[in-house]
């Protein structure tokens, strides 16, 4: 039996958009085509993802250490991870 590794910290967004984010994060940590540092190639990933399904204007944090304050436009936040000890914050401003 496995364990799931999602995890859903904080969120203001539809459950289909949550799932596409999740699903988009495990996609960005299995992409051997991008170049450059692995969170930065994550944030990347999925930032450009999200602005070619949902429109501009999203902004993506990738790390295991840091701290956010943002404002976002509603139904378009979400704080999660995917892999263990890595978070993901992912907003529309």
């Amino acid at each position: 039996m496995s364990k799931k590794k999602e995890v859903v910290f904080a969120e203001d967004m539809t459950d289909e958009m949550m799932n596409r984010a999740i699903q988009v994060g495990k996609d960005a940590f299995n992409n051997p085509a991008s170049v450059g540092k692995p969170n930065q190639r994550v944030a990347t990933y999925v930032r450009q993802t999200f602005e070619k399904e949902y429109g501009k204007s999203w902004n993506c944090v990738v790390g295991s250490n840091f701290g956010s304050y943002v404002t976002h436009e509603i139904k378009t936040y979400i704080y999660f991870s995917v892999q263990p000890g890595i978070n993901i914050l992912l907003w529309k401003a």
